[in-house]
């Protein structure tokens, strides 16, 4: 049976991706000393990535729907275990940032194949619990990042956090190709795959990222890209979004939960370890260590919260996440915290429940919104608003956390509360008629 090893495969693949990133925020003190960059490049090495990867995720994901899931998601894999490798080599902060950006595009074609497989495998009553165990492989996976990356960065050795990737990613080939089922459908007449409507949503995201980093004049040209992109998708024959996806109420509900939640996250986690290193003095192996009780946590809540969600629905596991989440952003906001450092396990612990509460339930709702033939599809969708999300968040909060070089922790914590506080009542707008997830 293929099932356990396509559950480990596309667990291995995703956990890859998210190790990237998250063992890369330990390193970024110390890669800002070695190749002397500023703090809008620290937020571009990020978004580099994180661009080109939400951009293009709903044509990765169509390209498996087109050419079958296992192919592709066999060569983002592997493009993307090169690209990790040109990363680690990178001798100036511009080479990194340019194969920063082919490492996100390699990641557009790897990770949708990763729920999409799941979701292939699996019967549609058990999606949610096995989303939920995927969800612990990857999260384990995801917060050996932080340690390991603070212990290469100890060691004078930053550019290991790129490095890691390449076991992986030859473990999840040899899997996916030795273990898994084989594409048994391809589409001998497929639809013309929408590049230019990519494109324009590379370019609009590139733009509002710019306008929130450091160039407010450029909002107006994301504007009219993002138009340009409405336009485009609602005349052209095979649009990037099919119109169609979107009559579910699940699943428009459910991406604007992680559209909150998710930039919440990924702008307070990737700027967290530079606050303890560089205004805490903490080590860089202490930050890392610091991470891990809440991802373990979050670990441990996802299956939960999976079956939870084929019991009851989506409303009551993602209202708990949203409101563990604003709870502990709020507790970071408590007076005389910088005196008492190691008070933010308590806050943490709180971010890995609700976390926990909303990851599994946000990708199981989604893809049981369409029908089966828009898996891959799905997926994407599911992937790109995580990533939109860590995009926004990062340009977002990091444009309001970092004043004349230096980090305001109190208006981090508090932007990210307000974040997961708006996704509150979205989540509490699903109906018993969503009750299956």
């Amino acid at each position: 049976m293929s099932r356990p090893f396509t559950i480990a495969a596309a667990a291995i693949a995703a956990g890859m991706a998210f190790i990237d990133t998250t063992a890369l925020t330990v390193a970024l003190p110390a890669l800002r000393a070695s190749l002397s960059t500023s703090d809008s490049a620290l937020l571009w090495i990020h978004n580099a990535y994180a661009i080109p990867l939400a951009a293009l995720l709903l044509l990765g994901g169509s390209l498996g729907d087109r050419y079958g899931t296992r192919r592709v998601f066999l060569f983002g894999i592997a493009s993307f275990g090169l690209a990790s490798i040109a990363c680690g080599l990178a001798p100036n902060v511009t080479v990194l940032i340019v194969f920063r950006a082919l490492q996100g595009m390699a990641a557009a074609l790897m990770i949708p194949g990763s729920l999409a497989m799941i979701a292939r495998v699996t019967p549609g009553h058990s999606l949610g619990r096995a989303i939920g165990i995927w969800s612990i492989f990857t999260l384990i996976a995801t917060a050996l990042g932080p340690v390991v990356g603070g212990l290469l960065v100890q060691q004078g050795f930053w550019r290991g956090v790129f490095f890691i990737n390449v076991p992986l990613a030859i473990a999840a080939l040899i899997i996916t190709a030795t273990r898994t089922a084989v594409d048994t459908k391809k589409d001998r007449s497929p639809p013309p795959l929408d590049f230019f409507g990519a494109l324009l949503l590379v370019g609009g995201l590139a733009c509002l990222s710019i306008a929130l980093i450091d160039q407010p004049s450029l909002l107006v040209a994301t504007a009219v890209v993002f138009t340009l992109f409405i336009f485009q998708q609602r005349t052209t024959a095979h649009p990037l979004l099919p119109r169609a996806v979107f009559r579910s109420r699940s699943l428009v509900l459910a991406t604007l939960i992680s559209l909150l939640v998710y930039s919440a996250w990924a702008g307070f986690t990737y700027l967290l370890p530079s606050y303890l290193i560089e205004v805490l003095h903490f080590t860089p192996a202490t930050a890392g260590l610091l991470q891990l009780p809440s991802i373990i946590l979050l670990a441990a809540c996802s299956p939960i919260a999976g079956k939870l969600l084929d019991r009851r629905g989506p409303r009551l596991p993602l209202t708990l996440g949203t409101l563990f989440s604003s709870a502990g952003f709020a507790t970071l906001l408590w007076p005389g915290f910088e005196q008492h450092p190691i008070a933010i396990l308590l806050p943490l612990l709180l971010l890995g429940v609700g976390l926990g509460f909303c990851a599994a339930p946000l990708s199981a709702t989604i893809l049981s919104s369409v029908p089966s033939r828009h898996h891959g599809l799905a997926a994407g969708i599911n992937s790109t608003a995580a990533r939109v999300a860590s995009a926004l968040g990062v340009a977002l909060l990091g444009s309001l956390a970092y004043r004349q070089h230096n980090l305001d922790f109190p208006a981090l914590a508090a932007s990210a509360a307000a974040l997961c506080l708006l996704a509150t009542p979205v989540a509490l707008s699903f109906t018993r008629e969503q009750i299956s997830a």
